[in-house]
């Protein structure tokens, strides 16, 4: 993975982390499969999608593997909730690297929703002081019969079950 990529997967960590610590308070998302494509606007790199099977209790699984992960990171989480907008904050340390991240979600009921994520870096992470993203997410039927609730697959095909992850800790 090279230093760009790695810098975006960290804000996407961030981000992902403090939706899932709060997820409690997001907008319901639809059971069944569901596609997220990130970009990085204005940087000359392809985008990243992923495919999620989720149901109720993946999200509540979801919702506690974030609370823990967010604890042990995290020294301020915030959220708001004005009707689909959902608008997060924090404060999280990843090695020696402070990072400050806020998002915004924009739900389109329980069927699809747009997130910008702008993320600060302090000391710089390889060399970049913030990054830019968004994910742009929408349901798209039943998950398929090779996939189940928890099972993510990545851009490059890589398939993991966060079920699995959370059941080995």
């Amino acid at each position: 993975m090279n230093g760009v990529t790695k810098l975006g997967a960290m804000a996407l960590l961030a981000a992902t982390t403090i939706q899932l610590a709060l997820a409690d308070e997001m907008p319901s998302r639809k059971p069944g499969l569901w596609q997220v494509v990130m970009d990085r606007p204005g940087k000359n790199m392809p985008q990243h999608e992923i495919k999620s099977c989720i149901d109720a209790n993946t999200d509540a699984e979801m919702f506690k593997m974030g609370m823990a992960t967010a604890q042990g990171m995290c020294s301020r989480l915030e959220s708001h909730r004005d009707g689909d907008v959902f608008t997060t904050g924090a404060v999280c340390k990843v090695n020696e690297t402070q990072m400050t991240t806020h998002s915004v979600s924009h739900f389109t009921g329980d069927t699809a929703y747009h997130t910008d994520i702008n993320t600060r870096f302090d000391p710089p992470m390889m060399g970049k002081s913030e990054s830019v993203m968004t994910q742009d997410a929408k349901w798209t039927g039943p998950c398929p019969p090779d996939m189940q609730p928890g099972d993510i697959v990545m851009g490059n095909g890589m398939k993991m079950n966060l079920k699995s992850m959370a059941a080995e800790k």
